[in-house]
């Protein structure tokens, strides 16, 4: 039996440039068959929020203003259980850490079932204190189901954190590849400074020391002199800005590594470069990598994460272990004097996308889940974008 205009709640904390916001807007973008999609959110800072209302939706807030331990946030939980019931919602997808929390009490509290999302484990590795690995555990075990965009995340949920296997479900991270080729034919928003007909190399992130940027500067000050007019272009901002800023200059690799910060325009940029680069910690199932592949880059990544679930060595790009210049500045080197080589591997990462990552596999695999956590329907075989073990 199928169901029609079933009400799910789309929770987020707020609309900043990252991967877990931005697989929100394409959730958005292409909601499943049957489903009515009600927005909420903790607050509306952040670029993607005009994107949010651009699709057509008014995100309800419901603003916690600082630290959940406060009594504002059980006021904000009450406020949210009151439109689950009015709207007559079944289901509450949350997105993020904060989401997620207020997610499974909302459900538990308004008898409707809830999914929290689990896209990157930065986390674990990055500075956040103990608390925050407990309650994320926590959040994940009180869930009906944990939904995973890489098998990577999925065995850490299951084996680190003990959710039961049953509960894991895997729906990758799809791209609107229309809406993408559309914006990639655009011009720059801002002009990138490299030399006319110089190879450029994309490294996409924000600059958090999770994502490697500094391997990246001692990788490229490793490469050959012939190899010197290619550029590397950084698009992302963070904290780590001073330091790399710092270190660039130390290098001599003013010119060559340019930090471009937040960029809105990424496709298009990608549009102009040659390959594409990802040095990070950790990793869900990377959405910089699924648009470098979808721009026909051949890509070089660590191999941590959801990456070797992307990158297949010697198709479509290579591996290189975390934290190693040395690896990096040689598969980097092999890469750029092979630049047919490279075009070709960049055409089978675009063909990859086409078959395995598109927008449509993702609604597919949701509208799956929320049937069968709903009771209403079983997982078919055609269901191939949810996968549980």
């Amino acid at each position: 039996m199928l169901v029609y205009d079933v009400p799910v709640l789309h929770l987020v904390n707020r609309f900043w440039i990252g991967g877990a916001e931005r697989q929100f807007v394409e959730r958005l973008r292409l909601h499943p068959a049957g489903f009515e999609a009600v927005v909420a959110c903790l607050e509306t800072s952040g670029p993607m929020f005009e994107q949010v209302r651009a699709l057509g939706y008014e995100p309800i807030v419901f603003p916690l203003k600082g630290t959940m331990l406060q009594a504002n946030t059980l006021r904000q939980v009450a406020r949210i259980a009151a439109l689950v019931r009015e709207r007559g919602v079944k289901l509450i997808h949350s997105t993020d850490f904060y989401s997620n929390a207020l997610g499974v009490m909302v459900a538990r509290i308004a008898s409707a079932k809830s999914v929290v999302s689990r896209v990157d484990l930065g986390h674990l590795r990055a500075g956040f204190g103990r608390w925050h690995r407990e309650a994320e555990k926590m959040i994940s075990r009180f869930a009906d189901v944990v939904v995973a965009n890489a098998d990577a995340v999925r065995e850490i949920c299951i084996r680190e954190e003990g959710c039961k296997p049953d509960r894991v479900v895997v729906v990758r991270n799809g791209l609107d590849l229309a809406t993408f080729d559309q914006l990639a034919a655009k011009g720059l928003r801002e002009p990138i400074d490299v030399p006319e007909g110089a190879p450029i190399v994309a490294v996409i992130g924000n600059l958090w020391p999770v994502k490697g940027h500094r391997t990246l500067l001692e990788a490229v000050a490793k490469l050959p002199a012939d190899l010197h007019h290619v550029r590397f272009v950084c698009a992302g901002e963070g904290p780590e800005r001073t330091y790399l800023a710092s270190r660039i200059a130390e290098l001599g690799l003013r010119g060559r590594v340019l930090l471009l910060g937040h960029r809105l325009d990424v496709p298009a940029l990608l549009a102009r470069c040659n390959a594409a680069c990802l040095c990070s910690s950790a990793e869900g199932l990377s959405n910089a990598l699924m648009e470098a592949m979808a721009a026909r880059l051949p890509v070089i990544a660590t191999r941590v994460g959801g990456n070797p679930e992307l990158v297949r060595e010697g198709e479509n790009g290579w591996l290189v272990p975390y934290g190693d210049p040395g690896a990096l500045a040689e598969k980097l080197t092999a890469l750029l004097r092979a630049p047919e080589d490279a075009q070709a591997m960049g055409r089978r990462g675009r063909e990859r996308v086409e078959r395995e990552l598109t927008l449509e596999r993702m609604a597919d695999g949701y509208g799956a889940l929320y049937r069968r956590l709903l009771g209403c329907a079983p997982i078919l075989d055609q269901d191939r974008a949810v996968r549980a073990a």
